[in-house]
């Protein structure tokens, strides 16, 4: 989950995403709440965009959302699609999309200073919906490709 601030602490959007490590495919959802009805959509969300061949292991952090009482009902209901896997807590290291959010973060907030939230949204839309994620190239280092031309997101 990304949370992007823009002009002043008093508006933001949040941005839940996740990467099809295989493919690099990166799936997300904006949501003006970080609670559990915005996660429970986003996981709706992922279920119809991912193919339902057999069922996805979702990696996350410990945010009490994802483990709250009613998400762990509509956790019972994607059972079939989805497994969680919980990583241990306080170690955002091994949660590969934190990469993803920090370079977004960078990309975004990189000598500018966002007044205008409409545009930092579709500028983030625009990001997200051009990029693919690879975490395991040759050099060992991850790669965020834009899928066509980033420049058009700025």
């Amino acid at each position: 989950m990304l949370k992007v601030p823009a002009a002043g602490d008093d508006h933001k959007f949040t941005v839940f995403g996740a990467v099809d490590y295989a493919s690099g495919q990166v799936v997300w959802q904006m949501d003006a709440g970080t609670d559990e009805t915005a996660f429970m959509a986003f996981l709706d969300h992922l279920a119809q965009t991912l193919p339902a061949t057999e069922p996805a292991v979702l990696v996350l952090d410990n945010a009490s959302y994802h483990k709250s009482q009613a998400v762990r009902a509509h956790w019972q209901r994607l059972s079939d699609r989805f497994q969680p896997f919980f990583l241990p807590a306080y170690a955002p290291q091994l949660n590969l999309i934190e990469r993803l959010w920090r370079y977004l973060k960078q990309k975004l907030a990189c000598h500018r200073w966002w007044n205008d939230l409409d545009r930092l949204i579709q500028a983030t839309e625009t990001a997200l919906a051009n990029l693919q994620v690879h975490f395991h190239a040759d050099d060992g280092r991850p790669t965020f490709r834009p899928a066509h031309n980033f420049c058009d997101s700025a």
